[in-house]
């Protein structure tokens, strides 16, 4: 069993094509959002959990001046390998350990907070959050919402994908089982990459801790956010309960 997920480490490198986004359209809605918020286009714009950079650089070409986080050294070296990178300043860092600066104007976090399990380490992430921010400076984040991924993951507890690559044929699964009690998934994770002249099989194993809007709640006025707002997508009409993801808006007090 690898010491790390594969997806963020060894397969790094076949990331974007095992997790397809639609990059542009949901970029023009975080422009939205942030917009709606009073951001300048040049504002300075932390994507914390940036993966291959793909949303820092598509946003650093609407003018936001990106820095982009993350904690897998794999995946900030796809970043920076990718057109258009020279203009995002990448670092490979815990979003845990953010400095209190430079401050930021707004912190956009997609889906990280999921592989948070530890009471300790959600608000960790929080207070990481604000130390960022000046002051009315937005959050921007989106999170699995427990009850729709419940709904989802009870009809579609396998996923799997098959692509070609550089490489050879890559074949991607993943079955999920819900821990109701924790409000955990359960995944186990599998690469096949069939080579040329040899096979590779990478099996992983971890868990995932979705959220609610309670907890939420919990964590960001105690923490130094107000003017929280809930949608089920970057899409300002997609309202919560459409998706399985609650993405929130809030602002540093």
């Amino acid at each position: 069993m690898p010491a790390s997920r594969p997806f963020y480490g060894s397969f790094a490198w076949a990331y974007d094509l095992l997790s397809e986004r639609p990059i542009d359209a949901e970029c023009a809605q975080i422009g939205a959002i942030l917009d709606g918020r009073g951001l300048a286009a040049d504002a300075r714009l932390l994507d914390a959990g940036c993966g291959t950079g793909r949303y820092a650089v598509a946003l650093a070409r609407r003018g936001y001046r990106v820095a982009g986080l993350d904690a897998s050294a794999e995946l900030v070296a796809v970043a920076r390998q990718r057109v258009g990178a020279a203009a995002v300043t990448f670092i490979h860092a815990d979003l845990l350990a953010l400095p209190a600066t430079p401050r930021y104007d707004a912190v956009l976090c997609r889906g990280v907070l999921n592989d948070l399990v530890d009471d300790g380490a959600r608000r960790d992430a929080f207070l990481a959050f604000a130390r960022a921010l000046v002051p009315r400076g937005v959050l921007l984040l989106d999170v699995r919402d427990w009850q729709e991924t419940v709904r989802r993951k009870t009809r579609e507890p396998v996923y799997e994908r098959v692509v070609t690559t550089p490489q050879g044929t890559l074949t991607y699964r993943s079955e999920t089982r819900l821990d109701h009690a924790m409000r955990q998934l359960r995944i186990a994770e599998r690469h096949v990459l069939a080579g040329a002249s040899e096979t590779t099989t990478a099996d992983y194993d971890f868990v995932m801790r979705c959220w609610t809007r309670d907890e939420l709640d919990g964590l960001l006025a105690p923490t130094g956010f107000t003017a929280v707002e809930y949608q089920g997508a970057y899409d300002l009409a997609v309202r919560v309960g459409a998706t399985d993801r609650l993405v929130v808006v809030a602002a540093r007090k």
